[in-house]
């Protein structure tokens, strides 16, 4: 447990270094100078955050242009009048009107139906912030989800159907792989953790018996990439050579919280280690980056890539003979 509590550190650590973080916190001390009543210098801001007068100026012409700001002469400042509540923190502002577009990436219906209630909290008509973020609408299952959230809290096992069996389940948390909702929990018949694809459960019924939950279960998910894991299985270790054109992205967002570069290379390339539960999981990933992502360890993951590289290429070549 041990060797697991340092791989969950370690992506922790390298998480912190990520480029969306140094805007944030440039975008909220921007605003929390603004709101203090100072007067901005374009070029002061780029030397004090070591970043080009052409990103200080999109900040204020693109992703604050929402805020009552005005550019007087050469400086930025408040509007005469207009301020942030003080009841909300600049960061808090910015985190709202994200969530607020995640939320719209979910569904129409569930979109309409959060819209109206973030326009309440953020007190705005306009938002500049556009996230393209493909979610699963589960508006349609919507008291199912709320059935699940209640037992997930309470820790109480649930009952329901799923692909025509029926199920026990010590539910621990309701989670989104790649936009797609799932039941993470153990399956009481076989003992094993599983997950169960939201739309797929019927006859929920939340039982009275309570269970205790297991850290080493939450902390499995932690280390998860895809719904292709397996949580009762044991990680290991996978080494990838990411050719340069892509390490900007890889570095940008860590394929695993237990993703860690072991190596930078004078022509750009990069090793990277970390750790999976089933080949599977990590050929999902690779194929997205196909060819600049390539599997050195463990053999078998080779093998597989190799295999899935050749078929790919039989059916490009057969479907140019038809």
């Amino acid at each position: 447990m041990s060797g697991l509590k340092n791989i969950l550190k370690n992506g922790k650590k390298m998480a912190k270094n990520l480029d969306y973080d140094k805007l944030l916190t440039r975008l909220t001390t921007i605003l929390q100078k603004l709101y203090d009543g100072e007067e901005l210098s374009v070029s002061e801001l780029a030397i004090e955050f070591n970043v080009s007068t052409k990103t200080i100026q999109r900040d204020f012409n693109e992703r604050l242009i929402r805020f009552p700001i005005e550019k007087v002469g050469r400086k930025w400042k408040m509007m005469e009048g207009r301020s942030i509540e003080k009841k909300r923190t600049p960061q808090e502002e910015l985190i709202l009107h994200l969530l607020g577009e995640i939320a719209r990436g979910i569904g129409e219906k569930f979109g309409e139906k959060t819209s109206s209630l973030f326009s309440k909290i953020t007190d705005i008509d306009k938002n500049p912030i556009y996230s393209k973020i493909a979610i699963e609408d589960v508006s349609e299952i919507g008291e199912l989800f709320g059935k699940l959230e209640s037992a997930i809290k309470q820790n109480q096992e649930v009952e329901f159907s799923y692909k025509g069996k029926n199920r026990t389940i010590r539910a621990y948390k309701i989670v989104s792989f790649e936009g797609y909702w799932y039941l993470y929990g153990e399956d009481l018949f076989d003992n094993k953790i599983k997950t169960f694809h939201l739309k797929g459960i019927s006859n929920l019924v939340i039982t009275s018996r309570n269970f205790e939950q297991k850290s080493e279960i939450i902390k499995k998910l932690e280390l998860s990439i895809n719904a292709w894991f397996e949580p009762d299985s044991k990680p290991f270790l996978v080494r990838l050579l990411a050719k340069k054109e892509i390490v900007k992205y890889l570095k940008r967002r860590p394929l695993s919280a237990s993703s860690k570069i072991t190596e930078e290379r004078s022509n750009g390339d990069i090793i990277i280690e970390l750790y999976v539960t089933s080949n599977k999981e990590i050929i999902h990933e690779v194929k997205k980056y196909m060819p600049a992502l390539l599997p050195l360890s463990p053999s078998s993951l080779l093998t597989e890539a190799r295999d899935m590289a050749g078929k790919f290429v039989e059916r490009i070549d057969a479907r140019q003979e038809t």
